[in-house]
């Protein structure tokens, strides 16, 4: 991570994912930064578990699979609401899920929403501009 922090940090173990977040937020000539972490592991290892964590920004956003190895989504999500260095970063969990149990045990964890994996490029890309819309605040 540069010493500016990105806009969204993606948690998601799928490197397919991520290049077609990437490519999605090209295609909608974004501004938006991205990070991408693989694992829940070593998402909070980077949030938390360094001498440069503390002086490093944090994203604006953190879009986190549901699934993902090592440390489930929700099990993330449980210890950046527990953490007061990450206790107020906007949060979406991010799953192939749209059972309104999963939403709401995503809620219950501490979700600022809940967003659902689209079918196919061209949703992704409209999820994105989306998410760009109505979570990301500009200040340039």
């Amino acid at each position: 991570m540069s010493t500016d922090a990105p806009d969204i940090l993606l948690i998601d173990d799928s490197p397919t994912t991520a290049d077609l977040f990437k490519y999605a937020l090209q295609l909608n000539k974004s501004q938006v930064t991205m990070q991408v972490v693989y694992d829940g592991q070593a998402a909070l290892d980077m949030l938390f578990d360094n001498e440069q964590a503390a002086a490093t920004p944090l994203p604006q956003l953190i879009l986190l699979d549901m699934h993902l190895p090592r440390l489930d989504g929700l099990e993330v999500l449980t210890q950046l609401r527990a953490n007061e260095r990450t206790r107020q970063v906007t949060v979406l969990i991010y799953s192939g899920s749209d059972a309104q149990e999963a939403k709401a045990e995503a809620m219950r964890h501490g979700a600022n929403g809940y967003v659902c994996k689209p079918a196919g490029f061209k949703d992704t890309c409209a999820m994105i501009k989306q998410i760009e819309d109505e979570w990301l605040k500009r200040t340039d």
